[in-house]
């Protein structure tokens, strides 16, 4: 097959990929109120697309970090500005360490292991007396990650264009059950947090993605990436932190007691520019859309989830040094939508609200031993 057929296949397979990643859900990004814990689908910088693989028997270490603050509240896509206008809206502050390490099983075929961890902050009216701002808090070890990823090119002999996929699981290491203080007008309670931010969601899952590059001219490439997280559990055994609230209770039925536990998915393409290659300096930009199904690809869609999505314009820089890369991506929202959910759906009840994030922060160091 000459390099022009290998680079159209490349194409085809990446959009064909990626379309069968993202179709599994209705058009659906939400990071805040909904519960996108992990976002394995990390930008790619072709241009020094070297320093983020393991070539053989060596590895990669990286730390990632995420941030994000939300706010604003979405039926649909509808914002309730009145929520912050009456000083009720829900205000989530996040902050997520990836540790990963890569190894080169082959210059085409790596694996790797993630350890993620997280500390939130969740302030609300309605989980404590309705009346009183109060904050409740959950950190600690997340699901662990351990995928596998391969290069269907060589990658030393096509640096203008490749195609890697992977597959890997998620393992339930993470607390699904952290509870903190409700201070409630009877007097404080112990309960659990909301799913939001609880480290974990209570079930195994598996990870399907891709990520690949194609270079359109001189300096200038295409990238595309996508993940998906298949979750065959339907819930976990973790009540709602206003279950215990009398108040709640003609809402609360049997199908939304407990937390669920959902998919979720992520996609980004665009075009990275390898702005001074000798200073290894790329910058990227492209549309991203992440998000939570309300029907899961295998398994049931009860329990209590908040399903929607968000899609953001991500601009991107990295700089690569020898064995050492930084990149940096700021994802700003410019779509939000809060779906209706199999529970909402099922019961007749109109969709509830979500609070998103205006934009978020990634950052990742990584070298390569």
């Amino acid at each position: 097959m000459n390099a022009q057929k290998q680079k159209l296949l490349l194409i085809v397979c990446a959009l064909v990929t990626l379309g069968a990643l993202l179709a599994t859900a209705p058009i659906a990004f939400g990071q805040g109120c909904i519960a996108v814990r992990n976002s394995p689908c990390t930008p790619i910088f072709p241009g020094n697309f070297t320093n983020f693989m393991a070539s053989e028997s060596h590895w990669v270490g990286s730390v990632s970090y995420r941030w994000l603050h939300s706010d604003r509240h979405f039926i649909e896509d509808s914002e309730q500005t009145q929520r912050q206008a009456q000083g009720t809206e829900v205000v989530n502050d996040i902050h997520s360490f990836d540790v990963s390490a890569t190894y080169g099983i082959s210059d085409r075929w790596s694996a790797t292991m993630t350890f993620p961890f997280t500390y939130a902050d969740r302030s609300s009216l309605y989980e404590h007396d309705l009346v009183h701002r109060h904050t409740m808090h959950a950190g600690g070890l997340g699901d662990i990650r351990l995928v596998t990823d391969y290069w269907l090119l060589n990658p030393h002999e096509h640096m203008d264009g490749n195609l890697a996929l992977g597959a890997g699981v998620e393992v339930p290491t993470g607390d699904d059950k952290a509870s903190d203080v409700a201070h409630r007008a009877t007097g404080d309670v112990i309960r659990p947090v909301d799913p939001s931010i609880q480290p974990g969601d209570g079930g195994w899952g598996v990870i399907l993605e891709m990520q690949g590059f194609q270079k359109i001219a001189n300096n200038l490439f295409g990238y595309v990436g996508g993940s998906y997280l298949v979750t065959p559990q339907e819930q976990n055994h973790t009540e709602l932190t206003v279950a215990d609230v009398p108040a709640f209770q003609a809402f609360i039925t049997d199908d939304i007691r407990h937390d669920s536990i959902s998919d979720q998915y992520s996609g980004r393409f665009g075009l990275s520019y390898f702005l001074f290659p000798e200073k290894g300096i790329s910058v990227s930009l492209g549309p991203r859309i992440d998000g939570v199904p309300a029907h899961d690809l295998i398994g049931g869609d009860m329990g209590f989830r908040r399903p929607g999505f968000s899609i953001s314009v991500e601009p991107g820089i990295s700089v690569s040094y020898g064995r050492h890369n930084f990149s940096l991506t700021t994802p700003v929202a410019v779509y939000r939508f809060r779906e209706r959910s199999a529970p909402e759906q099922k019961l007749s009840r109109p969709t509830g609200d979500s609070a998103f994030a205006d934009f978020l922060v990634f950052a990742t160091y990584s070298l390569r031993f």
